[in-house]
């Protein structure tokens, strides 16, 4: 599906901050149904986007956004798995996914925005591929992440792709090994291209979060990992605004006593960590995410619990180099967690989509920020079977939104937008 097409359908305007609380809400659609897998969101400055999702081994497109047509059907993208997808503020994108081939596991790739472009193989094995990732810069160029499970090595790789020669490296690099097939590198990026890696380690020598820097004058990554934190940290997060400044974020759980929500700050112009901020502790804390748009605002969000309580959802605001001073509840639940997703825009509009379950059935709820937060708005509600999966992405023109409602044969993927 060619993002041109959609840059076509209209010529939005900025709006101002104030015209974004009356923008109006699109009936919520089907845009499949079956066997569904993964799905995923993307959209650039202009509200316009895509979603790309598994039914049954195929992977399928369709436009979404304030500016996509309702009579628009999905279309057949490849055969594959575990779609990932990255688009600039420009329209320019990627998508990679997981496709098998006899004994061999194979990632795939294809540029979006052009006519033209064809799948191309990014790398292959024999061995088992995870946590797959995707980012892209203001010209198109690509960065890939992955775990690559063989016999007795797991190994943290990344692939980059070039806009000038529209060719992918010859080979992927080695960023480090990882300590076990749980261990999640995460990738983040900016719109210069500037990189890093974050994942776990557990040796003799060291016990925490490594991270590997990406330099894009020379298109390298350091030749070897720098410490982040040095003890246990799982379920880590990291994002990066347009300056190469980062914040890392993950949870600290040792055995038998009570987890502690931490976050680090990279000063790019020092070139080195901070000591570790608090940022909440209780007897359980989970689902950690973590947002950061171009000018260096970030948004946390996580679950937490205490003993024989329900769960609530929380999140605290990063914003001139500090976090403020307190959490804002988004959520409460008689269950142990919840199923949400955070997106933050560069305007500083942000917005939690989160599956609350009930007695008479699941809701999916949006809560919106523009200096504060929203009350909950209801955006569906599924009174046989579940939703799960939330997807949320926000352009200056808006939001787009994605959820799974239903089980089985019955499940569909769900869509809807403002504007």
């Amino acid at each position: 599906m060619s993002l041109d097409l959609l840059k076509r359908l209209t010529q939005g305007f900025r709006p101002a901050p104030e015209a974004l609380r009356t923008q109006k809400w699109s009936t919520p659609a089907p845009l499949d149904r079956g066997d569904l897998g993964d799905a995923r969101l993307a959209v650039d400055h202009r509200g316009q986007g895509i979603a790309l999702w598994e039914n049954h081994g195929t992977l399928w497109t369709l436009p979404v956004g304030a500016a996509a047509a309702p009579a628009f059907m999905r279309a057949p993208f490849s055969a594959g798995t575990t779609p990932r997808l990255a688009i600039n503020p420009e329209g320019r994108g990627l998508a990679v996914w997981l496709c098998d081939l006899g004994e061999e596991r194979q990632i795939l790739g294809k540029v979006l925005g052009t006519c033209e472009g064809s799948e191309q193989v990014v790398f292959r094995t024999p061995g088992g591929i995870r946590k797959l990732q995707i980012a892209v810069d203001r010209r198109g160029n690509a960065l890939v992440v992955w775990l690559h499970e063989k016999v007795g090595r797991i190994e943290v790789m990344a692939h980059s792709f070039d806009t000038r020669g529209e060719a992918w490296e010859k080979g992927p690099t080695i960023l480090g090994l990882a300590s076990d097939p749980v261990a999640s590198p995460q990738l983040a990026a900016n719109h210069s291209e500037h990189a890093m890696v974050l994942w776990e380690a557990q040796d003799s020598l060291f016990d925490g979060l490594l991270a590997s820097h990406h330099w894009p004058t020379d298109r390298i990554w350091s030749d070897r990992p720098v410490p982040v934190v040095a003890h246990a940290a799982r379920h880590h997060q990291v994002a990066m605004d347009d300056h190469g400044n980062a914040v890392a974020l993950w949870v600290h759980a040792p055995y038998g006593q009570r987890s502690t929500l931490e976050a680090c700050f990279f000063d790019v112009v020092a070139g080195e960590w901070r000591e570790p901020t608090t940022l909440a502790r209780a007897q359980e804390i989970s689902l950690p995410r973590l947002v950061m748009n171009g000018s260096g605002e970030a948004l946390a969000a996580w679950c937490q619990r205490e003993s024989g309580e329900g769960s609530h959802l929380l999140a605290r605001a990063f914003q001139d180099g500090g976090w403020e001073p307190g959490a804002e509840c988004l959520d409460r639940s008689r269950g142990r967690s919840h199923d949400y997703a955070i997106a933050l825009g560069g305007d500083s509009h942000a917005g939690a989509l989160v599956v609350k379950h009930g007695e008479d059935g699941d809701q999916v709820v949006l809560r919106t920020r523009l200096g504060v937060w929203s009350k909950p708005k209801v955006v569906a509600e599924c009174r046989e079977g579940a939703c799960a999966s939330p997807r949320i992405a926000v352009s200056p023109q808006g939001m787009s939104l994605l959820w799974m409602q239903g089980t089985g044969s019955e499940k569909t993927l769900m869509a809807a937008s403002s504007h």
